[in-house]
């Protein structure tokens, strides 16, 4: 009988300040042409499942149990020894793709340095990363003299995945692969991953996505709180997906008899969300005369290499208004957020609020103008200290930007925290020892709690469960309505985008083709075919 390419056995592993183990006695098995999906809401454990099916484990984490690569035990081999074993035969594509991009590294460059672990000669690294760009969906000669900071984030993803593949290897741990990719590349994606485990490889998924979840995977364990308490065949646990092979991405599934609590509510609430039930931003007001909110005039980026945003892209958000801007990745929506924040500089164009024009630069920017449009990144574990309780962290927003004491600031955050569906015990750990989906909620938070006159949401649905993403959706107009904060909703989620916005933009290549009433800038994308935004 073949050896598993990876078989996890009785794994657990507990941190200094959780008062629960973060795995508690996990076995999976991973055999060879197999994808085996592990599900679960934020905070379950799936991430630290992740590297400990490498042998790994972040700072302060200790495991437990055996990990079987090939027949190796991972566990007790030296941190020398480990890298050595998993060299060329086992690749991770972590969470959050900016830490392994090197930020001052072209994107080519990178990638042939790492296909030099597994090719031969200049030309065989070449085309070995020019493989692993097109499996991910990207063409060589248009990211590889780009460095990550060029990049859009559902770009950053895909090189990240093409670093993940371009050893060959044969096992593959994949923690959110679609995160931030537009449904059409999503499914595109899918289809990559079960055509890497139909060739042979092993894949270790560890996702939200449902959808994807069904059209790759052939096995799905469900953890909640580090168990592992729902496992089996994929249309046992989560239905089979009524899309036929080649027709386009799933829209639904068929009806399942779900096992477990954990599974039913991840299923409840992607069928509410699907269908569009969530509850949407109640009316906005009428704006108040010569209140103009925050005014995006002629705006442009350009660079020597590349545009960013050809433009001039000119758009307003009224006080309360909800406005989504959708767009394949690497339309120009980050750049285009990015200005209005003040951390991309434009090269035409200015940023007014209530009519008078802010610093370009956020570094120029007073505590009030810094205030005025606050930006939540498509990832957001970087924005926090790492060595800092989560909770003073997201208190410091109103004390420093509106003046708050210590204890109402504090009181702020955790009140708005759990508005979002995060226990504020969470809220005294290290950000460290959060999960992405919940340091996402925290971000989200600390833009929040500054009232600003505009919230740039950048994919803040892309790292959450179903459940999570739910109560965000939920939670975030009546979070909104005390300040009649204006919302820019950043998306690829449509049905989030549809519960939560009125006025829609459209770009495609760094232009804004389309804007006016959501329902008609989103039509419904025709059956048979992954939409494009």
């Amino acid at each position: 009988m073949t050896e598993p390419l990876l078989k996890i056995l009785d794994v657990s592993a507990c941190a200094d300040a959780a008062p629960h183990p973060l795995l508690d006695h996990v076995t999976l098995t991973v055999p060879a042409g197999t994808v085996v999906a592990v599900v679960g809401p934020s905070g379950s454990g799936k991430t630290t499942l992740g590297l400990a099916a490498l042998g790994a484990s972040r700072g302060g984490i200790r495991l437990a149990g055996r990990v079987l690569l090939s027949g190796t035990d991972l566990m007790p081999l030296t941190p020398d020894r480990r890298r050595t074993a998993r060299a060329g035969y086992a690749a991770h594509l972590p969470q959050h793709p900016e830490s392994v991009l090197d930020p001052v590294r072209r994107t080519g460059g990178a990638l042939m340095e790492l296909a030099a672990l597994a090719h031969v000669g200049r030309d065989a690294r070449k085309a070995a990363a020019g493989r692993a760009l097109d499996l991910a969906g990207l063409r060589w000669d248009a990211v590889r003299r780009r460095f990550p900071h060029q990049l859009s984030g559902g770009q950053q993803q895909r090189v990240a995945l093409a670093s993940a593949l371009v050893t060959g290897a044969r096992l593959l741990v994949l923690d959110e692969p679609t995160s931030g990719l537009d449904p059409a590349l999503a499914h595109a994606l899918a289809d990559t991953v079960r055509g890497l485990a139909d060739d042979g490889r092993g894949v270790l998924l560890l996702s939200h996505d449902l959808p994807t979840v069904r059209e790759t995977a052939d096995r799905v364990v469900v953890l909640e709180h580090g168990r592992a308490v729902d496992e089996g065949p994929t249309a046992d646990v989560l239905g089979a997906t009524v899309r036929a092979p080649g027709s386009g991405p799933p829209s639904d599934a068929a009806p399942v008899a779900v096992r477990h609590r954990s599974t039913r509510e991840l299923l409840a609430a992607e069928h509410r969300t699907g269908l569009g039930r969530v509850p949407g931003p109640a009316a906005g007001t009428p704006t108040p005369q010569g209140s103009a909110g925050v005014v995006a005039e002629g705006i442009a980026v350009r660079r020597r290499s590349s545009d960013l945003l050809a433009g001039p892209v000119s758009l307003a958000f009224p006080p309360g208004s909800r406005t989504a801007l959708i767009g394949a990745s690497g339309s120009g929506k980050t750049t285009f957020a990015r200005v209005l924040a003040g951390l991309t500089t434009p090269t035409l164009g200015e940023v007014r609020h209530d009519g008078r024009p802010l610093p370009a630069r956020v570094d120029r920017r007073s505590a009030a103008q810094r205030r005025v449009v606050q930006y939540v990144h498509q990832s957001s574990a970087g924005s926090f200290e790492t060595h800092r309780p989560v909770v003073n962290q997201l208190a410091d927003t109103s004390r420093l930007l509106r003046g708050l004491g210590d204890g109402e600031a504090t009181a702020e955050a955790i009140g708005t925290a759990t508005a979002l569906g995060l226990d504020e015990a969470l809220l005294h750990r290290n950000p460290d020892q959060l999960s992405g989906g919940q340091l996402q909620r925290c971000a989200l938070v600390r833009a929040l709690t500054a009232h600003p006159a505009l919230l740039v949401c950048d994919e803040v649905t892309s790292a959450l469960d179903t459940v999570s993403r739910e109560r965000v959706i939920d939670a975030l107009p009546r979070l909104l309505a005390p300040a009649r904060t204006a919302l820019l909703f950043i998306s690829h989620d449509l049905p989030a985008v549809r519960a939560l916005t009125e006025e829609a933009a459209l770009f495609e290549g760094g232009r804004c083709v389309r804007s006016g009433p959501a329902d008609e800038v989103l039509p419904a994308a025709p059956s048979g075919s992954p939409p494009v935004y």
